[in-house]
């Protein structure tokens, strides 16, 4: 009898061990979550406070960038290497949007309307003159091809 009733007790310590294990993981598995939730969010106000840097910088400069999105006639040198800060000022942006979209930390439906952004972008005559820049060279190949990609596909 004595073996019968250590039979039963060990059988439900085992249930009640592989209810615990079950519940640990459940916990586990809400904190993964949440902290990818958070971490989305991170990113996110990440991306805000540096666009709005950007936009400030694009404010400042925007004699010089308006010649940039139309074409306009760069006056020197100095005007020049400002421009080619700036325009590699918003590719970085693109850029970053990118990686953080292909980490799976940035929202699809955004990433379709930045996208469609570059595409427009990367589009302007400027860009011929930026991607023979030294700033060109620091972006990564994946983000260069598909910019590459979307120029070519261009009307």
């Amino acid at each position: 009898m004595n073996n019968e009733k250590l039979s039963k007790w060990a059988s439900i310590a085992e249930m009640i061990a592989a209810a615990g294990v079950i519940l640990s993981l459940i916990f586990v598995g809400l904190q993964i979550n949440d902290e990818s939730r958070e971490t989305r969010a991170a990113t996110l106000q990440a991306a805000n406070d540096s666009e709005m840097f950007m936009q400030a910088e694009l404010l400042r400069y925007s004699d010089t960038w308006e010649k940039i999105l139309t074409g306009a006639h760069i006056e020197d040198e100095a005007e020049a290497r400002r421009a080619i800060v700036l325009y590699n000022l918003v590719m970085t942006e693109y850029e970053n949007r990118f990686a953080q979209f292909e980490a799976g930390y940035y929202d699809p439906a955004l990433w379709r309307t930045r996208r469609a952004g570059l595409a427009r972008f990367a589009s302007v005559p400027f860009f011929d003159t930026w991607s023979s820049s030294i700033g060109a060279s620091d972006h990564s190949q994946s983000f260069t091809e598909m910019v590459d990609n979307m120029r070519k596909h261009q009307p």
